[in-house]
């Protein structure tokens, strides 16, 4: 025998055995894969017997929310546009309000205004007759003051008159 020939005896050894590991991987994964595919399918049983039960509740209320909404539907929209019309009755009203209160408003204005005149005038007026009866009342008082003096000087007696003022008063 040659080295050649112990060479590839060899390399056929090698060959067959990482065939035979190759087949013992391959089996080996097998197995794992059957196991892990076991699990799985245990894993899938119990979560559908967790699932379906949860998924036919939901259905069952998914259901009964549909057919009370479709019971309703009808209230909600007449509630709807009993709201609308409610909204647009307060809006015309607001407006109606609006329009009384400006009209208010410009009335009491307008009398504001009356008044002012009114009383502008009627102070203009007593400020006129006061200038007119003014100096008539200043003439008045002048006299009525002199008329005042002339009484009180008449009204006093003469003082004592001296002795000297007298003799010639006798004298005459």
């Amino acid at each position: 025998m040659s080295h050649t020939d112990t060479f590839m005896i060899a390399i056929v050894v090698l060959v067959g055995i990482s065939v035979i590991l190759q087949i013992g991987f391959v089996i080996g994964a097998a197995i794992m894969g059957s196991r892990a595919l076991r699990l799985a399918k245990e894993y899938g049983d119990d979560f559908r017997s967790v699932a379906t039960p949860a998924l036919q509740h939901a259905r069952e209320v998914l259901e009964s929310t549909q057919k009370l909404i479709a019971r309703l539907e009808p209230r909600l929209d007449a509630a709807a546009s009993d709201l609308a019309e409610m909204v647009q009755a307060a809006r015309e009203e607001t407006r109606n309000i609006q329009a009384s209160a400006d009209e208010i408003t410009e009335r009491i204005r307008k009398q504001a205004e009356r008044m002012d005149t009114m009383t502008t005038t009627a102070l203009n007026g007593v400020d006129r007759v006061g200038q007119f009866l003014n100096v008539p009342v200043r003439q008045v008082s002048g006299v009525v003051a002199a008329l005042k003096a002339i009484v009180d000087a008449l009204r006093t007696p003469a003082p004592p008159r001296s002795r000297a003022a007298q003799n010639a008063h006798a004298d005459d």
